[in-house]
């Protein structure tokens, strides 16, 4: 999108980029969702991270040396300019209705527009058909297969979904940090997002729900920003958090109401004495019983 360093030698436009990025990323994640979706759980959670490590080493080796020169190696695709759209450049700063907007807030405004956009296709196929047999295959698989769902399809049909959106919104990334590099995408790396900070947000927000990864994500980003004092320790206190929050709030700070009947059964389930219907026992005493 620009870069006069890129190793492909093709200058795109912005939404051509956008297009491309996601044609790109629906096309990885139906040819690595494919025969990896068969597998269920904690197996399929363990494939897939492999299948992205595996990607980030690959993509890190053809640099020209160890392989075909087609991704720059580690250096990636450096020199990404700022946006320029409709005459509106991201890069410098805007006086608007009396407010000055400076680069950070120029993208973070379009970054807003892109989450209004991920939301917005999340929100309406969770209320679609689709989304309904999704939320089906989420709490019973094989129920769900037993009803005619074809559970395969529709699963490789939300992997294909993800990643699509995730290639939407890396396009806007690339331009933000000027710059895209195989180590920016590690499982754990020292600087978010990561996979396993992208994860932690969504735990820790709510799984099921669309508002509980944006809190999760912007409590993550704050926090630690707010307890620099405390960064020899932020690791810890982290993990500390993370098992607090699983032994008191194992359904996140948003909580999605079928989460809270499945970690709260036991509660939902007693019945209180005053409500039990009576018995008679044989010493003809009465007690309240089930």
């Amino acid at each position: 999108s620009g870069s006069p360093l890129s190793p492909v030698g093709v200058q795109f436009p912005f939404w051509a980029a956008v297009l491309t990025g996601a044609a790109a990323s629906l096309v990885f994640g139906v040819v690595i969702g494919a025969p990896t979706l068969r597998l269920r759980g904690d197996y399929l959670a363990i494939v897939t991270l492999g299948f992205g490590e595996i990607f980030r080493l690959t993509v890190n080796a053809l640099n020209g040396v160890s392989g075909p020169d087609l991704t720059n190696g580690s250096q990636g695709i450096p020199s990404i300019p700022d946006l320029n759209l409709f005459g509106f450049d991201f890069g410098i700063s805007h006086d608007i209705a009396g407010f000055t907007l400076g680069r950070s807030a120029n993208y973070y405004l379009l970054m807003l527009v892109f989450t209004a956009v991920v939301v917005l296709v999340f929100r309406r196929s969770g209320e679609s058909r689709i989304g309904r047999a999704w939320v089906a295959i989420r709490e019973d698989e094989t129920a769900a297969t037993a009803m005619g769902i074809n559970a395969f399809r529709l699963k490789l049909l939300a992997f294909a979904l993800g990643a699509t959106l995730a290639g939407l919104a890396g396009t806007v990334q690339a331009h933000v940090s000027y710059t895209v590099t195989p180590e920016q995408y590690q499982f754990a790396g020292s600087v978010p997002p990561n996979s396993a900070f992208l994860l932690a947000a969504v735990i820790l927000g709510g799984m099921g729900t669309l508002s509980g990864p944006l809190v999760g994500a912007a409590l993550l980003y704050l926090i630690p920003a707010k307890l620099q004092f405390m960064q020899d320790y932020q690791l810890f206190l982290f993990g500390i958090a993370l098992i607090l929050l699983m032994r008191f709030r194992p359904e996140g700070l948003v909580a999605d109401r079928r989460k809270q009947l499945e970690f709260h059964e036991t509660g939902q389930l007693d019945v209180p004495a005053e409500d039990a219907p009576l018995t008679r026992t044989t010493a003809g005493t009465t007690k309240a019983g089930a």
